[in-house]
């Protein structure tokens, strides 16, 4: 029955694609079919659907020569052996967050490779790791530890996967305690690119792979396990205050950005995540905020700016709860943008200068009134702080690939994000994504202010030369580290998709 959906695959390539490269992929789909008949799917099975359409956006709908989910490590070695001696395109997928059509999938002229099977969640005797595969999204996670009352520097919402988080370094709400994501992992399990499988620590003779896993993203090795380091938290205070569209909210909404963002480095604990929308369909814009403070307490100081009696919420559902319950809350609404595209762009700003803040808020929001794409359904900018304390904590075990400037901290790296119908053109939000940053860039200039060189790979567009921005002697060193892993460069030239030093 596979080879059926094989062929029918098949004849829908499209009349471009390269002779060569559609053989390849056919006969990489057969003998993968041929060796594990089991975790192989062609176009009509369902977990073929589910793993080509379980995106953020829907541009990333691609439908690949087949699908293969592996649910060992071993498996997946064999996987990447066939593609290597057959020279097939593929990509491999986590929770499929980041909304570039080709970071975690692939068309008809090569193979998807599917984490979901990979899906394992074991808590260690001692309770201070847990092993987690990259199948899983960070919901999971949080549901598995919460009866422990623990849980791990993970993703401010649920439904983001883990893997493709991890290795573009991942923001979270504990980030300014326990700095990146990446730097809470105690060990990465892989296959590199001749199938041989290892695990990569701080200081056994992998800790040169480990280093570049920490924000490297994916040209070195494919991880099939996790080992991150849990936090004791049975429940953190959490929730969304919401400010409304009144014409004096700006002002106190970007005095509250400016004025946390300064302080914030006295309370590690807190974060937040403030939000302007500018929603086409009412014409003007809205504010709210995601609150997060690890531990009990109602009116932490640390959070006054965004509390009464310096702004007053219309509604606010900040209260003590665990991760869990969190996710469990929010992540029923990502479901309401399936089908619908994404698509972001990142600055990185200095957030002493609070003239900074209002120019970008400003520029953004009357460009977006203006020239955004007919079907667009939000345009929005986040406003999370990187503190100091963020960039120390993040230096642990030999430090990353990012190795932020403590110099300029705290920074605010605004996130831009676009939320459109289907029919709308990626190149239209990106001629749009140009003439607003164009337009930033100009006013910011012409006040003599100066951005922040590093940006965030996890929320980057793909216009962004991402590896421009970090340290040069950061960029050769992982330059190395692929040509030592990965000579024949696989995970760069047959897996194409998402930054690539």
């Amino acid at each position: 029955m596979w080879r059926d959906y094989l062929v029918f695959a098949l004849a829908a390539l499209p009349t471009t694609l390269g002779a060569k490269e559609g053989q390849s992929a056919k006969e990489a789909c057969s003998q993968l079919n041929d060796k594990h008949s089991d975790i192989t799917y062609g176009s009509l099975h369902q977990k073929y659907i589910n793993a080509n359409t379980e995106y953020y956006t829907s541009s990333a709908w691609l439908g690949p020569a087949c699908v293969f989910e592996p649910t060992t490590t071993a498996q997946l070695s064999d996987a990447v052996q066939i593609l290597k001696n057959l020279s097939t395109p593929f990509a491999i997928r986590g929770g499929g967050h980041m909304p570039i059509a080709d970071a975690a999938n692939v068309n008809s002229s090569g193979v998807l490779i599917s984490s979901f099977g990979l899906n394992q969640l074991k808590l260690s005797e001692d309770q201070s790791t847990v092993n987690v595969g990259p199948g899983n999204r960070w919901t999971n996670i949080y549901d598995y530890l919460e009866p422990y009352g623990l849980t791990v520097v993970g993703g401010r919402l649920g439904h983001v996967g883990v893997p493709g988080y991890i290795l573009g370094g991942g923001v979270s709400f504990f980030s300014n305690e326990y700095g990146w994501a990446s730097a809470n992992v105690a060990s990465f399990t892989c296959v590199l690119a001749n199938g041989k499988i290892i695990k990569a620590t701080p200081d056994n003779e992998y800790s040169d792979l480990f280093w570049a896993l920490r924000g490297g993203s994916s040209s070195f090795a494919l991880v099939t396990n996790f080992e991150l380091k849990t936090i004791k938290a049975p429940g953190v205070m959490i929730g969304q205050a919401s400010y409304g569209s009144d014409s004096d909210v700006a002002t106190k909404f970007i005095d509250a950005v400016h004025s946390f963002t300064m302080s914030a480095h006295k309370d590690p604990k807190a974060a937040a995540i403030p939000l302007a929308e500018y929603i086409p369909l009412l014409g003007k814009p809205s504010y709210n905020a995601m609150l997060f403070y690890n531990g009990k307490n109602e009116t932490p100081a640390a959070l006054s700016s965004f509390l009464e009696p310096n702004m007053k919420p219309s509604s606010n559902s900040f209260k003590y709860r665990s991760m869990s319950k969190w996710s469990e809350e929010l992540d029923p609404a990502m479901g309401l943008l399936k089908g619908n595209k994404q698509r972001f762009y990142v600055l990185n700003i200095h957030a002493a200068n609070k003239k900074a803040i209002s120019i970008v808020h400003d520029t953004f929001m009357a460009v977006a009134k203006k020239s955004l794409p007919n079907g667009v359904l939000v345009a929005a900018l986040a406003f999370p702080a990187v503190t100091e304390k963020y960039i120390t904590a993040s230096r642990v075990n030999g430090g990353d690939p990012q190795s932020l400037d403590l110099d300029g901290a705290p920074y605010i790296w605004v996130e831009e994000s676009i939320t459109s119908l289907a029919t709308v053109k990626d190149e239209d939000v990106d001629a749009f994504y140009g003439k607003v940053n164009g337009e930033i860039k100009k006013n910011l200039d012409a006040e003599g202010i100066e951005m922040a060189k590093f940006i965030y790979l996890n929320d980057a567009n793909p216009s962004q030369s991402i590896f421009d921005t970090f340290h040069p002697d950061n960029v050769q060193r992982l330059k190395k580290i692929r040509a030592k892993y990965d000579p024949s460069r696989v995970f760069t030239d047959l897996m194409p998709g998402g930054f690539k030093v």
